[in-house]
């Protein structure tokens, strides 16, 4: 099912709920914890294009140096901590990215791109323009799926098996997995949170949304998670559903934060300031 489908049929459901009202338990709360940027967004450093990010063939000397930090199990590869890699692992494919220092403690962000299929230049957008240039990237490990010759969010198990593959091969807490995504791969992070909640420490959209308004249910499914609900200022077909979705988790008494890009449309563009992200994933 295209994009453009999901979109009518998620926003009929959403303003159908919010319109006819629901009883007092579902009914959409007012924002209660909104929180807009401190600053316009503005980067301090120039974004490198997302062709110059990837590194598929890591130089010998970088793998030797990282070794003692990653495991190298049956199956895994050993890859060095700085670039973008495409993962040479069973459950590939999907973009890698170790942080500086690699450790039991290390956080693992998993950002799924948006698009028809969630394909590798998507992919490759998402490092660009939402993660490589953001304050705090090189502490994290980040895992960027994607799909080739078939559509990424039919197969969801793929998707978890490369979550069970990436603690498996290269360690990290699990308890500080985050997952990620805009557009319909924020839609289906989000779906990801709801249905295997024990997986995910946070979910973050940018956009992102539930195809349902359900407070009743985020309520008894999503205790103790956050969300980040993030949307750009200029665009105009998502932000009314990503801030009821926030309001619905606010009643639900699950904790959202909800942010307007100022300036910024549907795609983040490459003056977009990332650390936004990162500051939300290091107080989580």
């Amino acid at each position: 099912m295209s994009e453009s489908v999901h979109r009518v049929l998620a926003g009929a459901v959403v303003m159908a709920m919010l319109i006819a009202g629901c009883d007092s338990t579902n009914e959409v709360a007012s924002t209660t914890t909104t929180q807009t940027p401190t600053s316009t967004q503005a980067p301090t450093t120039t974004q490198v294009p997302a062709t110059t990010q990837v590194v598929t063939t890591p130089p010998a000397a970088s793998t030797e140096a990282v070794a003692d930090s990653v495991a190298a199990k049956e199956g895994c590869e050993v890859t060095p901590a700085g670039p973008l890699l495409d993962a040479r692992s069973p459950a590939r494919p999907y973009f890698l990215h170790h942080p500086t220092e690699a450790s039991t403690d290390t956080a693992t962000i998993m950002f799924l791109p948006g698009g028809s299929t969630g394909s590798r230049n998507a992919a490759e957008r998402v490092w660009a323009n939402y993660l490589s240039q953001g304050e705090g990237v090189d502490d994290f490990r980040v895992v960027i799926p994607y799909a080739t010759g078939f559509d990424l969010y039919d197969d969801e198990e793929r998707v978890l098996a490369i979550v069970e593959e990436v603690l498996a091969c290269h360690g990290g807490d699990p308890s500080q997995f985050h997952i990620a995504g805009y557009s319909r791969g924020g839609q289906i992070a989000f779906g990801l949170m709801l249905r295997q909640p024990d997986l995910f420490a946070t979910a973050l959209g940018a956009p992102g949304e539930f195809f349902l308004v359900e407070p009743d249910r985020w309520r008894e499914d999503l205790a103790g998670k956050a969300f980040f609900n993030g949307v750009g200022s200029e665009d105009e077909e998502w932000l009314p559903f990503v801030k009821a979705i926030h309001e619905g988790l606010v009643e639900a008494g699950v904790e959202s934060v909800y942010v307007e890009f100022p300036g910024e449309g549907h795609r983040l563009s490459s003056e977009f300031d990332e650390s936004i992200f990162f500051d939300f994933w290091s107080s989580h």
